[in-house]
């Protein structure tokens, strides 16, 4: 499975992607659209009301962000890769590390 490296530049996109198809929550929506985003997503609760710990930050489609690492799945959510909007990955944007499921980021340049 391909997981974006360390160091890649993503852009944030919350447009219509604070759900996941499923219905399930990536973050707290914000009333512009926006996505609150959190420290920690638990890999072993999600989806379920207390799934997202620690501190937050607001995001928008068009934010810059790092990837610091990939984080994981949620333990209840296929190992498939069609489920890749689960993927949990570390960034570090407006200052701060926080995580972000791969449906609401992709690679700044596509090409290596």
């Amino acid at each position: 499975m391909n997981h974006l490296k360390p160091g890649r530049l993503v852009v944030i996109i919350t447009d219509g992607l604070n759900l996941t198809p499923d219905g399930f929550a990536t973050g707290s929506s914000l009333k512009d659209g926006g996505l609150r985003i959190y420290e920690n997503i638990d890999l072993s609760a999600y989806p379920s009301c207390y799934d997202f710990k620690g501190e937050s930050t607001a995001v928008r489609t068009g934010d810059i962000g790092t990837v610091c690492e990939f984080i994981g799945r949620p333990h209840c959510i296929n190992t498939n890769p069609q489920w890749f909007c689960y993927d949990i990955y570390e960034i570090f944007i407006h200052g701060e590390i926080r995580q972000i499921f791969k449906q609401n980021i992709y690679e700044f340049w596509l090409n290596d």
